[in-house]
């Protein structure tokens, strides 16, 4: 990969991991609320009808018969496809031509041309792959949809071959030229991309060297590949009968639902088969994993960097010190998590609580159903304490016929949701699959957050530097959820709804910052191990992995009995093939939940410092010099304290409810 796509592709992470991927992978994986629908259709609909609330998780409709009011408007990116078409072209040209500047850059005018040619080209590239690919989840079985995914594929491809000396010139500039660039205000639209430049100067190869390495990116993705295509396509899992009669292959979708029954002969069964059959191919998995380590290893040392999570976390500003100080304050918090963990296994009525039974419903789901009217407004009261702009524009941003959302599930389209802004000068898009559960809710308060940041970010910055990197993205789509959960704990009066609530709340916060954190350590392991000459057996991958269980989930204090066929489990995560990526998850939910709790105690400053300095400040600056200015530091105790405390106190909440309906008999 050429170092252009690694220095400004803070907003093409964004896409990769929130847009294209979206938060569907963190559901599968953490458990955090994200539906996933199936595609059957339901006949005899009249045009236009809006699917009844609860039913459009268990079947979904024709795109044609939903209303356009429900549906995002693509038209605000290309009024037609000959506009799409158009700019292909246009942007084929420009590609074409912008060798041509090879050479050009040896004073201020030739630097800044190469910099608004290529920037202008980027911002063209981006918006044709935003609708591109938002066409093409409408209905994933559409030829015309996967057609212009691949033509947009090929132009991004072939744009980063076509730029691949641009770093390589300019790097070859001296130190001091390159500060006086980033501070002449004639450049300060290209204020960070220059910064960022300047701090890879010693990780950039000549320009023969990056063109190499670009024309052999194709290969650097070969293991995840491999993993992709054997698990969701090749390999063979058992067929299997549950109590409730559903006789099936166990899928990964069969494996996540089953895990979460209430039944628990069906849990164990689910977690049995699916990780024996996991562990019969233990060896397959160890190889695709181990090629990837191996290959993001070579990058990092042909770029000169001391590890590969230096290099993963170079792109952000992130020390690897701040990833270990977040790996460590969740280590040192681990009491926290066995506390809820053995209230768990009280409300389940458990003498032993197995690693089967981590996902068990201990409070039963939100038994709440809502149209996507009544989810707009319990939004807007969630979002109250934000100030009246941020309302307004949220509420703008959601509001039927809007533009901005697709709501509903519909044949073909694809599942999950996410948030995306690849389209400069346009509004942001949400793709959800509304289902009128609370998880609904949660979902839509999530991408909202994510698409106000990109809002915000667009409106005050141009787009060099409005590209915001995922670790802050997540701090504001958390941030949202918080405010959500917070208000509708307020609102309610059952002590039933309540004990659901925080039951939910918890068991998002054990996924999210516990799961993720084991991975994240359980990740740093196996490149240290592959860094210091250990090859990575399967036996070293699952030995690995089952001490990390172990020690998380307590299993010699007694808090979860953990067998040794939990070690095979790294071989489901398809996380660990994103090159340290999974600890942003942590990161961004507790800061995000140490914010939120400063503006809903009304602290006015900080919210509008929020609203100013990491929302729309972008790419303008780094995450953790964003944060800092709204009082989260990363590397003190501080932020996690106060993120932790919010864990007590919910259990506490949890503790008293649960204990007054044992006392009153019900």
């Amino acid at each position: 990969m050429s170092l252009v796509a690694i220095l400004d592709n803070v907003k093409k992470q964004m896409k990769e991991i929130i847009f294209f991927v979206g938060f569907v992978l963190l559901a599968v994986i953490a458990g955090v609320g994200i539906i996933v629908y199936n595609s059957q259709s339901k006949a005899g609909r009249p045009v236009s009808e809006t699917p009844e609330v609860g039913e459009a998780a268990a079947e979904s409709v024709q795109r044609s018969r939903i209303d356009a009011k429900y549906k995002w408007n693509l038209a605000d990116i290309y009024l037609t496809r000959a506009e799409f078409d158009q700019d292909i072209k246009s942007a084929r040209e420009q590609i074409k031509s912008f060798s041509k500047l090879s050479g050009t850059m040896t004073d201020d005018a030739g630097i800044k041309n190469a910099l608004e040619n290529y920037y202008g080209l980027s911002q063209k590239i981006d918006r044709i792959g935003a609708y591109a690919n938002m066409f093409f989840d409408q209905d994933t079985r559409a030829a015309e949809g996967a057609e212009m995914k691949k033509i947009a594929e090929i132009l991004g491809a072939d744009f980063e071959s076509a730029t691949s000396f641009l770093d390589p010139e300019l790097l070859a500039l001296s130190k001091a030229k390159l500060e006086s660039l980033a501070a002449n205000p004639d450049f300060k639209d290209y204020r960070m991309p220059i910064i960022n430049r300047l701090r890879y100067k010693d990780h950039v190869l000549s320009a023969a060297e990056e063109s190499l390495l670009a024309q052999g990116s194709i290969m650097q993705n070969a293991g995840y590949n491999i993993y992709n295509t054997f698990i969701n396509g090749e390999i063979q899992f058992p067929e299997v009968e549950f109590s409730d009669g559903k006789k099936a292959a166990l899928t990964q979708d069969l494996f996540t639902q089953y895990r979460q029954s209430a039944n628990r002969g069906d849990r164990q069964l689910a977690f049995g088969k699916f990780f024996g059959t996991l562990n019969d191919y233990r060896n397959t998995f160890a190889q695709s994993l181990s090629s990837q380590v191996d290959a993001n290893i070579f990058l990092a040392k042909a770029r000169k960097f001391e590890s590969a999570a230096q290099a993963a976390l170079f792109s952000e500003n992130i020390p690897v010190a701040v990833y270990e100080r977040i790996i460590q304050e969740v280590g040192d918090n681990l009491p926290v998590l066995r506390r809820y963990l053995k209230l768990k296994k009280k409300i389940l009525g458990l003498d032993e609580m197995k690693y089967s039974d981590l996902y068990a419903p201990a409070t039963g789901g939100v038994e709440e159903t809502v149209s996507y009217e009544q989810s707009c407004a319990a939004i807007k009261e969630a979002l109250k304490p934000m100030g009246e702009d941020y309302l307004r524009i949220a509420a703008g941003a959601i509001d039927p016929g809007s533009g901005w959302v697709d709501v509903y599930p519909s044949q073909g389209k694809t599942n999950g949701a996410y948030s995306g802004a690849g389209a400069f000068g346009v509004h942001p898009y949400i793709l959800m699959n509304f289902s009128g559960g609370y998880d609904s809710i949660s979902t839509q308060i999530h991408e909202l957050g994510h698409a106000m940041h990109s809002y915000y970010s667009n409106s005050a910055q141009l787009y060099p530097q409005a590209g915001y990197t995922t670790f802050a993205a997540e701090v504001a789509s958390t941030f949202n959820e918080n405010l959500l959960f917070e208000d509708r704990l307020k609102r309610q009066t059952d002590p039933v709804k309540k004990i659901a609530l925080l039951g939910e709340s918890l068991e998002t916060m054990r996924t999210t910052i516990f799961r993720q954190a084991l991975f994240s350590e359980f990740e740093y392991k196996i490149y240290q191990a592959a860094e210091n000459k250990i090859p990575l057996t399967a036996d070293y991958l699952s030995q690995t992995y089952l001490d990390l269980v172990k020690r998380y989930y307590g299993a010699d204090s007694g808090t979860v009995a953990v067998d040794d066929s939990a070690g095979i489990e790294w071989a489901y995560v398809p996380h660990f093939y994103y090159d340290f990526y999974v600890y942003k998850y942590v990161s961004g939910y507790l800061a995000g939940l140490a914010l939120s709790q400063k503006v809903i105690d009304g602290d006015i400053g900080i919210r509008d410092a929020y609203i100013e300095k990491v929302l729309k400040n972008g790419g303008a600056r780094y995450p953790l010099e964003q944060l800092k200015d709204v009082g989260i530091d990363m590397s003190s105790a501080e932020v996690y304290e106060a993120a932790f405390a919010v864990f007590q106190k919910r259990i506490t909440q949890l503790e008293e409810l649960t204990a007054n309906r044992s006392a009153d008999g019900k």
